[in-house]
């Protein structure tokens, strides 16, 4: 027994082990793929980037989402002034025998029955809540809207920024390679020169940890871009390939705006301030709807309602009916018996006592209406009922949610100045930023232009040995710092432009 037990584990062994692979595998997968892909581009535009962003950014679309709901909330407020419907139904079985409620005795059931009941519903409530609500509804649709708006134009802000920072990167390591390269121009002019003894071996060694020095910096460089790209596909929301390229051209010109329409144009179309307005406009409409607590409310209703009852002893019907009869039929032969004895004949009397009697037909009536359970309903007779009511005091509750709501509303009117002051003191520093980077950008140009010529003219001196080592690493020193600068200002020009579209609300870069 032992033997075949573990001949079969031996051979169910590679099938375990393989499915636990595939399982293992598959785990693997779902946590390295996320939830959106990306089919992997050569080159990544920002236009193309900000598109991405709007369709992928986790925290743009959990805003998005709120949309539907305030579409939804407005249709309810709609259905709201309409007649609420409702349709229900019911069977039940109810077995013979003693029926009791604790002490209580309510007698013998001698018979099972089948019961079934339906009701349609309709009502309909108008105050002052339902009146007003659409309007609040439809206001407050509108402000999420709008804030859609502004977290979308935010978030084009954001990938512009951090696109640009990726392409600042990218520069720099353009920078750094260049920079490496000089390094590697000087420490080849520093050995030809020590290999004709006109130089010490020194300043061989002096030039190699300069070159070393410019790898560094490249390497250095290189991982700054590798950070900045993984920054910019989570501002995207996607995966991006790491040696995706990325195409947008950044080109610094001379700002022509005038700072007066920039803030009029930024007070009356920024997204954010229409925002803040629509919010306002939201709150308003609450203090509104606040108000219409005061309102009286009308309600009706009715219903459509109808049951069956059936006995499942028909033996039980037909003797009841029987006994019913001959009641009936002794109670008629009492009477006439009675007027018989009189004097005189008593007003509709004597009867004919046999219409009383329990005939063939009236069993086929009797059992054919008992065949009434599911659905051969007997109507209920229906019922209208109109009500009117006015609140008169209910604890101050009105008044303290008038009171939060005018409060609300005070606080969206002052949202709403903070937002103007602040987009005007937006536009007004960053107009002033960017005309001050577009002047930096212009001397760190020329400062740059300095440098390399010096930096070649330090080369030529020192191969013609006119010029010491220290100085020509100066050079190169001060032209490594003058390209950094430039670059710096470069980009301070584009990080001031951003600022400024921000503040002002739209596009500014000629297209």
């Amino acid at each position: 027994m032992a033997t075949t037990l573990a001949l079969v584990a031996m051979a169910a062994a590679p099938t375990v082990v393989a499915r636990v692979a595939r399982l293992e595998a598959q785990e693997a997968r779902d946590v390295r793929e996320p939830s959106r892909h990306l089919d992997a581009p050569e080159t990544l535009t920002l236009d193309e980037a900000i598109r991405l962003a709007r369709d992928n950014n986790p925290g743009f679309l959990r805003q998005r989402n709120g949309q539907s709901v305030a579409d939804w909330r407005v249709r309810e407020a709609y259905g709201r002034l309409l007649p609420q419907v409702s349709a229900g139904g019911s069977a039940a079985y109810t077995q013979a025998g003693v029926q009791r409620i604790g002490t209580l005795d309510f007698g013998a059931q001698s018979t099972d029955w089948y019961s079934s009941s339906y009701a349609l519903s309709f009502s309909w409530r108008l105050d002052g809540d339902a009146l007003f609500g659409v309007s609040n509804a439809r206001a407050d649709a509108d402000a999420t809207r709008a804030r859609i708006r502004a977290a979308a134009f935010d978030l084009e802000s954001q990938v512009t920024i951090q696109y640009m920072a990726a392409l600042r990167a990218r520069d720099q390591v353009r920078v750094a390679e260049r920079q490496l390269e000089r390094a590697r121009q000087n420490r080849r002019l520093v050995d030809a020169r020590v290999a004709s003894g006109a130089a010490s071996g020194t300043e061989g060694k002096q030039a190699e940890v300069d070159a070393g020095r410019a790898e560094v910096a490249v390497i250095q460089a290189r991982q700054a871009l590798r950070e900045q790209k993984l920054l910019l596909m989570e501002r995207i929301g996607v995966p991006v390939e790491e040696d995706v390229r990325l195409v947008a051209a950044f080109k610094v010109f001379r700002p022509e705006w005038a700072l007066d329409r920039l803030i009029a144009e930024a007070l009356r179309l920024h997204p954010t301030l229409r925002a803040s307005r629509a919010v306002e406009r939201a709150a308003h409409a609450g203090v509104r709807q606040a108000r219409s607590a005061y309102f009286p409310t009308v309600s009706l209703s009715t219903a459509l309602r109808g049951n069956t009852l059936q006995a499942l002893n028909e033996d039980f019907l037909v003797k009841s009916a029987e006994a019913g009869a001959a009641r009936q039929r002794d109670e008629c032969e009492l009477f006439n018996a009675i007027n018989a004895g009189l004097g005189r004949t008593l007003p509709g009397l004597p009867r004919d006592c046999s219409v009383f009697a329990f005939t063939d037909q009236a069993r086929h009536d009797l059992l054919a209406r008992n065949e009434a359970f599911p659905f051969d309903f007997t109507r209920i007779p229906m019922t209208f009922s109109l009500s009117v009511s006015l609140p008169l005091f209910n604890g101050f509750a009105r008044q303290r949610q008038l009171e939060e709501a005018q409060a609300a509303a005070r606080d969206a009117r002052e949202d709403r100045r903070e937002e103007s002051l602040r987009i005007r003191t937006e536009v007004t520093r960053a107009f002033d930023g960017l005309e001050t980077a577009h002047q930096v950008v212009r001397l760190e140009e020329r400062n740059r232009a300095v440098a390399e010529e010096q930096l070649t003219l330090e080369q030529r001196r020192y191969a013609l040995g006119a010029a010491s080592l220290l100085e020509l690493l100066d050079a190169q020193t001060r032209m490594g710092t003058a390209e950094q600068a430039y670059l710096n200002a470069q980009y301070d020009f584009h990080w001031n432009l951003v600022r400024l579209e921000a503040a002002v609300g739209r596009p500014l870069r000629p297209r």
